[in-house]
């Protein structure tokens, strides 16, 4: 090092600083002061000008003493002349180097001489975390040398580290082992012939269980891992450990093959890797979610004797709101102590004061027997990785101290089918308020979002000349079931007044039939010539999604959302409804009497009344009455109409929004867009006049979500949160009305 320092507090003791050079115009100051110096914050100063950037570190020495270190630039064709202070009351001293004096370069062995252990991991760091950074010497020759002298001499025999596995183009798996005692890992570094390039990953660390060491497994860019001679260097807070890349015989395996090689590999690992890979991109999130789809794990349960302990994880469907845990378990021996959640990231969660249980059967060990056992259903906390995890592990733990691994079948990745599985997961039986509250309807709402934003565009067919200038848009979703068609469209077609201000959009929300749809309306335009648009939906969407995406094409001013199963009784419906939209008595929608193919009455408007919970339900009035039922022949103001026939007009609907989404499948958005309407202070009004055939929920009858599952319950329960005071104030007047018998 370079002996260009002149003492002003002279003390034979005390060494002189030191300058070198760690490449480029950056200079490294030394000064060894002993431990009796008083300290209080070491400082440099001099021309404020060019003592910018400064970086300063002290280091013990392992004979007491300290190390003080200072980085600066060397300013250009200017004589360095600073100050050196231990602080205010301390030793001082100055460092004077002429403009032309050649600095020469950091020896290694001088810098690390006589350091603590603890203090060369501290130097290293500075080196790579932040003056390699701070004074652009990454690149530098000079600066790459030196380090690879510095670590040469703090670790002179490193240990080997190798690539494993290659993730799709551009990243590449590294293992290594490092002592257990080694502690958290705050940087990892590759340090070859292009200098220091620093991996933007996690560590993932494995505990082998045995011996002193454990496996550390590092996803790094491709491009940083060069061909030959490369150093891995892992720095923690207290601990350094360098590692040289050894090149791989044969060929890598990809990320997927490796999954199945090591499908038993401990906990954590698996799961962390995704997470780092789902991190990176939208494209490292879809391929973390494949990896887990090409490379599932076994599915494990405990199956066991009639007398000791079973159990089995059913479905664990990962969300950003929690993890919807459901299984069962027996326990004939009372040996069991709970169920635990093994969070990649934080570990084990227990989760046995929390399970909400409920009786169910389950296969015997006989073919065909069944067995009583405990069913559970749980809101398991989020995992803390950044992807979905299709089968999270679970542990059954028992008194005795042991533990079982539970292992669930892949879960679904698409959201729809997520949802759906959601909706099955807990028998409808079993379903009460809590286990509704707080363990489905968080994951409920979080799939049905997921599945909501994944909807994209519609594809419009036109068939036919369309209509010039619509008074009425007619909006028609259609799912699956397509029988009532050529009813419908021919009872369309015999309207004189629809076809002349009308026009008819069909909205399939089944796209899977498009073809076989298309075909189908292209015939009956050659029979009818009624014009017809059809909106294929990009996927199943629902009820609510289908209806707006209808009116987003809509021309009319006037909009008649109908259902598919809706048959017209004779002509002129449509027009009479129409007029009844007056403006002067502010009725922002109307609805028809509704008929069951037996006559007897379907809808004659709806109303609101709790049930045995304090829910709210839609009810219909006079439902199953006959036709001609005197109070069903009334016409008059009600608090909701059914969307199997609503006519509002088109800015009505706008300025409420429309049909609200976040109800699933379908089911009361066609009173919450009532109640909408109801708090613009416009009203709803029942129309006997116009009779027409409700053959009842045969299209939701084909939805496997609403049939099987509890889809009903949580729209119910959603609705019941959202409206409860307005449907109070809503029954309230209505009874008020009924009671004057006041017409509209």
């Amino acid at each position: 090092m370079s002996d260009c320092a002149t003492m002003t507090t002279p003390t034979d003791h005390i060494t002189r600083p030191t300058v070198s050079s760690l490449g480029r115009d950056a200079i490294l100051i030394a000064w060894d002061v002993p431990q009796s110096a008083r300290f209080t914050s070491p400082k440099l100063s001099g021309d404020a000008d060019w003592i910018s950037p400064l970086a300063s570190l002290k280091l013990s020495r392992s004979d007491g003493g300290f190390r003080l270190l200072w980085v600066i630039r060397r300013p250009k064709h200017e004589q360095l002349d600073i100050e050196l202070a231990t602080g205010p009351v301390g030793l001082r001293t100055d460092v004077v180097v002429a403009s032309d004096t050649m600095v020469p370069t950091v020896a290694a062995d001088d810098l690390l001489e006589d350091l603590t252990d603890s203090s060369r991991v501290a130097l290293i760091s500075a080196l790579f975390n932040v003056w390699s950074a701070m004074f652009s010497l990454q690149r530098n020759a000079t600066f790459i040398r030196i380090l690879n002298e510095i670590l040469a001499q703090a670790a002179p025999h490193p240990g080997a580290a190798s690539a494993v596995a290659v993730v799709a183009d551009d990243l590449i798996l590294l293992e290594t082992a490092i002592s257990k005692s080694f502690g958290k890992i705050d940087a990892i570094y590759i340090l070859g012939s292009r200098g220091p390039e620093r991996v933007k990953c996690r560590s993932h660390k494995t505990a082998s269980g045995r011996g002193e060491r454990e496996a550390v497994h590092v996803l790094a860019e491709r491009a940083l891992v060069p061909a030959h001679g490369a150093l891995l260097i892992l720095i923690g807070p207290d601990g350094l450990s360098v590692r040289r890349l050894q090149q791989s015989a044969t060929r890598l395996p990809s990320i997927e093959h490796w999954f199945r090689a090591h499908a038993s590999t401990a906990s954590g690992l698996r799961e962390s890797l995704l997470s780092d890979i789902a991190s990176r991109s939208a494209s490292g999130r879809a391929l973390a979610l494949e990896l887990q789809l090409r490379s599932p794990l076994k599915p494990i349960r405990v199956s066991s004797s009639l007398n000791t302990p079973s159990a089995e994880i059913v479905s664990a469907l990962s969300t950003a709101t929690g993890t919807l845990v459901t299984g069962w378990y027996r326990d004939p021996a009372d040996l069991l102590a709970g169920v635990e959640f093994i969070d990649p990231i934080l570990g084990p969660r227990d989760l046995t004061n929390e399970l909400h249980r409920f009786p169910v059967e389950v296969a015997g060990p006989k073919k065909g027997s069944r067995l009583q056992a405990t069913g559970f259903a749980v809101l398991a906390p989020a995992a803390e990785i950044s992807v979905p995890l299709l089968q999270p592990r679970f542990r059954l733990r028992l008194k005795s101290g042991s533990y079982h691994s539970l292992v669930p079948p892949v879960q679904p990745s698409d959201p729809v089918e997520a949802r759906a599985s959601a909706l099955r997961a807990v028998p409808p039986q079993h379903v009460n308020d809590p286990i509704l509250t707080d363990v489905l309807s968080p994951v409920i709402a979080s799939l049905h979002t997921q599945a909501r934003q994944r909807i994209g565009a519609p594809i419009v067919h036109e068939i036919g000349p369309p209509v010039a200038r619509p008074r009425v848009s007619v909006i028609i979703p259609l799912y699956r079931t397509l029988e009532f068609l050529r009813f419908q469209i021919a009872a369309f077609a015999t309207d004189p007044w629809l076809r002349a201000n009308a026009e008819v959009i069909y909205v399939l929300d089944s796209p899977e039939q498009a073809q076989e749809v298309q075909h189908l309306l292209g015939g009956f335009h050659l029979i009818y010539r009624l014009p017809i648009t059809l909106v294929v939906m990009e996927r199943n969407a629902g009820y609510a999604r289908a209806n707006n995406a209808g009116v987003s094409q809509a021309r009319g001013d006037v909009l008649a959302l109908v259902n598919s199963d809706i048959i017209p009784t004779g002509p002129g419906w449509l027009e009479i409804l129409t007029a009844r939209l007056n403006g002067r008595r502010r009725i922002g929608a109307v609805g028809p009497k509704l008929l069951f193919e037996d006559d007897s009455i379907q809808h004659a408007g709806m109303y609101f009344s709790k049930d045995h919970r304090g829910r709210w339900l839609n009810q219909h009035f006079h439902k199953g009455m006959p036709r001609d039922y005197a109070p069903a022949c009334e016409e008059r103001l009600v608090p909701a109409v059914t969307g199997a026939c609503l006519v509002t007009l088109r800015s009505v609907f706008e300025a409420v929004g429309g049909f609200t989404e976040d109800y699933v499948v379908g089911d009361y958005e066609d009173s919450d867009l009532c109640l909408k309407i109801a708090m613009t202070e416009r009203k709803i009004a029942y129309v006997p006049d116009v009779e027409l055939y409700h053959l009842e929920r045969k299209s939701m009858s084909l939805n496997a979500e609403y049939m099987r599952g509890i889809a009903w319950q949580y729209n119910c329960a959603l609705h019941t949160e959202r409206w409860d005071s307005a449907m109070t104030a809503t029954m309230h007047v209505s009874r008020q009305r009924k009671t004057r018998n006041a017409a509209i």
